[in-house]
């Protein structure tokens, strides 16, 4: 008798040891998620931004070369790219407000394809004034329907379960919390902010926020996050830290993977080692990395010294 209760004491004590690792190395992911152990210096964060800026410049240049008369050469990451007007609308806009002539360039020949190829209301993503039908493909997903809807509610409505869910403000966690955004973001951009649009936004970007604080795992939806509440136009929640890991993650080729060592976004998926850069984690890098060079240098002035 005085062995079981030893033994199962023992387990016990095991157990709890274990539990208590756990909660301290949980505890020390976070903290490193958000904290700078040392702070950098204005310069050393500024060179590591522009060092980025240049690389992923180079990365997009290579996925459209010019066959010499203006018409884009696109390569398999390319076609990725352009296939998805969200991505293009990153791309114009980061266009807008780099000095690079490059991406200006780039942007100009990307536009002028969609405005060649109808693309449907998805067009106006990329350019306010294609004036297209809807072409609401039967598999969209229903992010995009909430997209197409906040550009335009006359033409694309949505039925009762979908404004429940784009309208919700708790329920949606991860990738639908940041589509919901960036539909919201969508709809101030064509039809000007309300005040309950703006509650809704000031929602989502909270929720999205407390998200980023909690979730280490540098993954295509991490750079999402930080994008979106900076195309939001809330740079006050992101914290240096966020960006400062955002950058350590960019690839020897100027692009960025979806994953985290491995492991996808949703928890407990893992895609295996090897993965190459993509398009759609690379654009996101690339938008947030020159929305704080050229939108926001206050954020940079107040965060490093």
């Amino acid at each position: 008798m005085v062995r079981r209760i030893g033994l199962r004491a023992w387990m016990l004590c095991l157990l709890v040891a274990i539990l208590l690792l756990a909660a301290v190395g949980f505890a020390l992911l976070i903290l490193i998620n958000n904290v700078s152990f040392p702070r950098l210096s204005r310069a050393d964060f500024t060179n590591r931004l522009d060092r980025s800026l240049a690389a992923s410049t180079s990365w997009a240049a290579k996925q459209f070369p010019s066959d010499g008369s203006g018409r884009l050469m696109v390569t398999d990451l390319g076609a990725e790219f352009a296939s998805n007007p969200a991505l293009v609308h990153m791309l114009v806009d980061l266009s807008k407000i780099s000095a690079d002539p490059r991406l200006q360039e780039l942007s100009s020949r990307v536009v002028a394809e969609y405005r060649r190829t109808p693309v449907g209301l998805a067009g106006k993503m990329v350019d306010p004034t294609i004036a297209e039908p809807p072409l609401v493909a039967p598999n969209m997903e229903e992010y995009q329907r909430w997209m197409l809807h906040a550009i335009s509610p006359e033409e694309l409505p949505l039925s009762d379960a979908e404004r429940a869910d784009m309208f919700s403000t708790g329920k949606l966690k991860m990738y639908n919390l940041t589509h919901q955004l960036f539909a919201f973001y969508f709809a101030r951009k064509f039809h000007g902010e309300t005040p309950e649009l703006h509650a809704l936004m000031d929602r989502a970007e909270q929720n999205i926020a407390t998200e980023a604080t909690y979730d280490f795992r540098v993954t295509d939806l991490y750079l999402e996050r930080i994008a979106f509440l900076l195309a939001a136009g809330r740079p006050d929640l992101v914290k240096p830290r966020w960006v400062e890991r955002s950058l350590a993650a960019q690839q020897s080729d100027g692009g960025w993977r979806y994953t985290w060592g491995g492991w996808g976004p949703h928890v407990l998926r893992y895609a295996g080692p090897g993965e190459r850069s993509l398009a759609h984690s690379t654009v996101l890098g690339m938008w947030l990395t020159n929305m704080l060079k050229y939108r926001y240098p206050e954020w940079i002035a107040k965060n490093y010294q």
